[in-house]
């Protein structure tokens, strides 16, 4: 109830009781003195307190509209500014103790005590700042010459960054990545037989596609030391075409560590850590989309401890476990890590050499991964998975493989990777070393042998004909071992249409190859591809 409505009544209510006074009376003088009994001095009482009844009524209603007018003035003065800024409505009211507005409503009663207003009419019962404190923290954003709480800019994305992150903590950066591309496969043989005996085709490709889409949201939230990260994949190449890429909460103690937790890269490689983005050709080489680990959940940590010095370890779920279900995951777990040096300075993003280093500068690196496999690899459809394979392209737990009848069912592996680069005035050239040991196998049956070790590797170089501009650059990559070889030989360049900056690049790549033991949807790559791809591409990121 208002404290309008509630004196409003009260005044209703003094009229009639009046009004009932003066009637009884008049009945009971009737009754007992007839008409000509009526004292005139009571007859003028009544009228007399009639009149300071109306005199009452109308001061009460000058009242109530000086009190709606009051109320209306506090209304405005809302959205004013107090000391340079600006007052907004909590999300719960506030209590009565701490809202001023609700202590002049009550000072504005004070004339008449009878009618104060209960607090609980303007404000709970209990505070809830206590338990939500935020609800009472400023919320605005920047518009006009306001103080602001939060600012948006573009910082290598799209950013909404706290004025003040002690007083409001949170931050989140908005990225976007995009990979169209036409794929054009010319065979030279139409079929292929695995180490199995199975006979497969090998079919022609004219196609676009999107490889890749990226949706990437992060930043900080209560601390600044408390990162967040989620990569939302789409794209055209799987069976699911949006899903969950890499998700992961991190607490960042120093330059030296930051722990994770989630779902990210098991680090197998220096070519398969790094971000698509920065790859040199269309996409990685064949002998890192053959010998590279996949995605898994687990927990992580990377850093700077010494100067140019870098570090990425991780314990996962396994070695190529994305897409499958708890059922499906063993109990042991996979153990991967990378290492590298920058010895002559800071090395830049990527192979390209799009910084034009004045001074020659040098990474290298190494990567080693141990993982114990049991029952099925991961979901061959599932867009990141590379599934363990001979060096013919044969799916190593496929029935027959290994031999006749058998199915392979559990197995270690270990792989290791050295990786060396240069740049140094537009020129750059990278490679990387990979040995793969697939040891203690085990089977439904016998075995022909206990371990199979294979290796291979890529080189690549290129040069900046014009300066940030135009590169040109060749690539070969090989896979070897007991089953057979497969290799690559590939060229093509890249042309980057933004002055000083690589977020959009147009690239047209052309390879050879021949008996191509890895298959992997991204890349295109299919085992027991023997002809020329042909790859040209746009791609943009923010």
């Amino acid at each position: 109830m208002t404290l309008w409505s509630y004196q409003r009544r009260r005044s209703c209510a003094v009229h009639l009781l009046a009004a009932f006074l003066l009637l009884t009376r008049s009945l009971c003088g009737a009754e007992t003195n007839g008409p000509a009994d009526v004292d005139p001095s009571s007859l003028a009482n009544v009228q007399n307190r009639l009149r300071e009844l109306e005199q009452s009524q109308q001061s009460l209603i000058e009242q109530n509209r000086q009190l709606s007018s009051r109320i209306k003035s506090l209304s405005g003065q809302n959205s004013q500014y107090t000391n340079g800024h600006r007052q907004e409505t909590a999300l719960v009211p506030p209590a009565p103790s701490s809202d001023p507005h609700t202590d002049e409503m009550r000072n504005l009663s004070s004339p008449a005590p009878e009618t104060q207003v209960p607090a609980n009419i303007f404000a709970p019962s209990f505070d809830t700042s206590d338990e939500f404190p935020l609800e009472r923290q400023p919320s605005w954003t920047n518009s006009g010459t306001s103080s602001t709480a939060f600012v948006t800019s573009f910082d290598r994305g799209f950013v909404i960054r706290p004025t003040n992150s002690e007083e409001t903590p949170f931050e989140l950066k908005i990225n976007g990545q995009n990979q169209i591309r036409y794929t054009g496969f010319e065979r030279e043989d139409p079929t292929w037989t695995d180490s199995a005996g199975v006979t497969s085709p090998v079919n022609n490709m004219s196609n676009f596609q999107i490889p890749r889409g990226r949706l990437i949201f992060s930043g900080y939230t209560f601390r600044k030391e408390l990162l967040y990260n989620l990569n939302i994949d789409y794209n055209t190449v799987g069976n699911s075409q949006i899903n969950f890429r890499a998700y992961w909460l991190a607490w960042r103690f120093n330059r030296a560590m930051t722990l994770y937790a989630g779902q990210s890269k098991v680090p197998g490689g220096r070519e398969w850590l790094l971000s698509f983005v920065d790859t040199q050709g269309a996409d990685r080489s064949m002998a890192t989309t053959f010998f590279r680990p996949s995605l898994s959940q687990g927990i992580w940590a990377t850093g700077e401890p010494i100067e140019g010095v870098f570090y990425h370890v991780m314990m996962s779920n396994g070695f190529n476990t994305l897409g499958s279900t708890p059922q499906q995951l063993s109990s042991l777990m996979a153990f991967s890590g990378s290492m590298w040096w920058e010895p002559l300075g800071e090395f830049g993003r990527g192979y390209s050499d799009f910084e034009c280093h004045s001074e020659l500068a040098m990474r290298l690196g190494t990567s080693l991964t141990y993982a114990p496999e049991r029952g099925p690899q991961g979901g061959s459809s599932v867009p990141e998975n590379a599934d363990i394979r001979l060096s013919d392209g044969t799916l190593i737990t496929q029935s027959g493989a290994l031999a006749p009848g058998v199915t392979l069912n559990a197995f270690k592996i270990g792989l290791t990777s050295v990786d060396l680069a240069f740049k140094y005035r537009g020129l750059s050239l990278s490679g990387e070393f990979y040995s793969q040991d697939l040891f203690e196998l085990s089977g439904s049956g016998p075995l022909p042998r206990s371990s199979i070790h294979q290796y291979g590797g890529f080189a690549q170089a290129g040069l900046f004909v014009i300066p940030q501009k135009l590169e040109p650059y060749v690539r070969t990559s090989y896979v070897t071992g007991p089953n057979g070889t497969g290799s690559e030989y590939a060229g093509g360049f890249n042309w980057f249409f933004l002055p000083g900056k690589q977020n959009l690049r147009f690239t047209l790549d052309a390879a050879w190859l021949n008996q191509c033991p890895a298959d992997q949807n991204r890349t295109n790559l299919q085992a027991g591809q023997t002809g020329i791809l042909v790859r040209s591409q746009l791609q943009i990121f923010f």
